[in-house]
């Protein structure tokens, strides 16, 4: 059995340390050009719209790694505030394409430039990287994404198997 030496729980505990300050962002809405103010979820899911035109629900969650579901349901919230259209497609019936409104737009742009800042704040402090140090660092944060997704799998069946022992719908 691998036995990670303390370097590697030294870095696992700062990753834990930056998740918590990434979940506590996510409950503080803000406004991005807009009178609205947006939770990250929602703006990311603006940003997914935004980068891929004419996508749809599925794809939306796919690129945001959640379930059809709760894209569905943050798409919607964006649809009624009017920075989400959604659009029947032209050759079938039942696809329902997803486009930014004008405010959408205005969002999307906005956030876009908050990334951008953001990126250069990191790049600035972290500096150049030789291609083995980029290689290294995907690496480590591929095994990380890939635990963290057999988790997400491991509770979601945890809690699934306790609503059907309950008859709760899943």
């Amino acid at each position: 059995m691998f036995t990670p030496d303390q370097s590697a729980r030294d870095l696992y505990r700062i990753w834990m340390r930056i998740m918590n300050k990434l979940n506590e962002s996510e409950s503080i809405p803000r406004k991005f050009g807009i009178d609205i103010p947006l939770y990250p979820s929602e703006i990311h899911t603006l940003q997914v719209i935004g980068d891929h035109p004419e996508t749809n629900v599925r794809t939306v969650a796919e690129h945001l790694g959640i379930t059809p579901g709760a894209a569905s349901q943050t798409i919607t919230k964006l649809s009624r505030r009017d920075l989400v259209t959604k659009v029947r497609g032209l050759k079938n019936e039942k696809e329902v394409h997803l486009v930014l409104t004008s405010s959408g737009r205005t969002a999307y742009d906005a956030h876009e430039t908050v990334h951008e800042q953001v990126f250069q704040k990191i790049a600035g402090r972290i500096g150049r990287l030789s291609p083995e140090q980029v290689s290294f660092l995907e690496h480590v944060l591929h095994a990380m994404e890939s635990v963290y997704d057999e988790r997400i799998d491991e509770v979601r069946s945890e809690m699934n198997e306790l609503k059907h022992r309950r008859g709760e719908k899943q």
